[in-house]
C-alpha cells in the first residue's frame, strides 16, 4: 500500500506549490534607491551649455566643455531612474523622472561620468581653467 502514500504525498507537494505561488503577477517590493539631492539653486539662469538632459539612455550632450566654477545640472526625462555619477568625484543617487543634480566644477581636469543603473550610458564633462 505505499502507491496511495506515495500519491498523496505528492499531491500534497502539488498543492503546496500552487499555493505559495498565490496566483500573483506582482513582485515583492524591493526597497527604493536613495532619493537625490539637488544642489541649491542660486537663482541665475544657467549659462548655455551647462545643461545635460537624460533621455533615451543616453546623456546628451555627451560630452561638455566648461570653464572651472561652473554648475552642472543633468536632468532625467526618462521615465527610468538614472544616476550621474563621476566616480568619487560626485554621485546624484537615484534621479528619478524630471529630478536634477547640479555640480560645480571646481578644479580643472576631464570628469568621465557614468549612470550606474545603466553601465553603457558615459559621457565625460572637460573642465578647463
Amino acid at each position: 500500500m505505499t502507491r496511495p502514500t506515495t500519491l498523496a504525498a505528492g499531491s500534497l507537494a502539488l498543492g503546496l506549490a500552487l499555493a505559495g505561488c498565490g496566483g500573483s503577477t506582482s513582485s515583492p517590493k524591493q526597497a527604493a534607491p536613495p532619493a537625490a539631492t539637488t544642489a541649491p539653486s542660486t537663482g541665475a539662469p544657467a549659462a548655455a551649455g551647462t545643461n545635460l538632459t537624460i533621455k533615451g539612455f543616453a546623456f546628451s550632450p555627451k560630452s561638455l566643455t566648461v570653464k572651472v566654477g561652473t554648475t552642472v545640472t543633468a536632468t532625467n526625462l526618462d521615465s527610468a531612474a538614472h544616476t550621474w555619477t563621476a566616480g568619487s568625484t560626485f554621485d546624484s543617487g537615484n534621479l528619478a523622472q524630471g529630478k536634477s543634480f547640479s555640480y560645480t566644477f571646481k578644479t580643472a581636469g576631464s570628469f568621465s561620468y557614468v549612470c550606474t543603473y545603466h553601465p553603457r550610458m558615459v559621457g565625460t564633462v572637460v573642465v578647463t581653467p
